[in-house]
């Protein structure tokens, strides 16, 4: 059995019907390039035990999965600030672990698909 894409083919495919491809991938690039950022402020807010602004960094980052087609990580998103506003350090910190993994596969999906530069 084969893992499905990270990125939902009918989801992004969607979007892309609505804007030219020059649009998309500066979308796709604004989406990248802000997820380091939203990353460290999830990181910092669960280690800092400031958990609003990890809820306020995955909030962010969910709107633009599901934008994207990025549903996996789109859930993981919600759950994790979902956790974060319940105050639960430990499962917060978990879910990032798993959001961190699965944002690697959907960056690694943009690359191979041409949609962000290497």
């Amino acid at each position: 059995m084969t893992q499905a894409a990270p990125i939902e083919p009918y989801d992004f495919d969607a979007l892309l019907e609505l804007l030219d491809r020059d649009t998309m991938r500066e979308v796709v690039t604004i989406f990248v390039g802000s997820v380091p950022g939203r990353m460290s402020a999830a990181r910092h807010g669960i280690a800092g035990g400031d958990l609003p602004a990890a809820v306020t960094a995955f909030h962010t980052m969910r709107s633009g999965c599901g934008q994207l087609g990025a549903r996996r990580l789109e859930t993981l998103c919600a759950d994790a600030e979902r956790t974060a506003k319940a105050g639960d350090v430990e499962g917060t910190l978990a879910l990032l672990d798993l959001v961190e993994v699965e944002l690697a596969l959907c960056l690694a999906w943009f690359h191979e698909h041409g949609w962000v530069n290497s």
